[in-house]
């Protein structure tokens, strides 16, 4: 009886975090493909913004677990974003050649649009 339970306890727990990483994934091709059209990135700098978006995916996923598990406080949490945001941008503004005051509304639509996406 316990090893089904704690095999049914593994299986809901691994398809909830492939569940999560596809959805990231998704996220990460929309938004890539939507930077693509807009400041019309070729191949190399779609794969690098790739990279850096799912870089800074990542360590927002690891600072939320974190801060749940109280290993981290909620102004630790908060800097190791923003250190990750930053990183982030300062990435698309090399890869884009725009400023960030330029990059400010692509940056708020997608906020917007990625929450649509499923």
């Amino acid at each position: 009886m316990k090893k089904i339970l704690l095999t049914l306890v593994l299986v809901v727990a691994f398809s909830t975090t492939y569940g999560q990483n596809k959805y990231q994934e998704r996220q990460n091709k929309y938004f890539v493909e939507a930077a693509a059209k807009e400041y019309n990135l070729n191949d190399a700098q779609q794969k690098e913004l790739t990279e850096l978006r799912t870089t800074m995916v990542v360590a927002y996923g690891e600072s939320q677990k974190a801060a749940k598990a109280g290993t981290i406080t909620k102004e630790e949490k908060q800097a190791k974003n923003g250190e990750a945001s930053k990183a982030f941008n300062r990435g698309v503004i090399k890869l884009t050649g725009k400023n960030y005051k330029e990059l400010a509304p692509f940056f708020k639509r997608m906020r917007d649009e990625l929450k649509k996406v499923k």
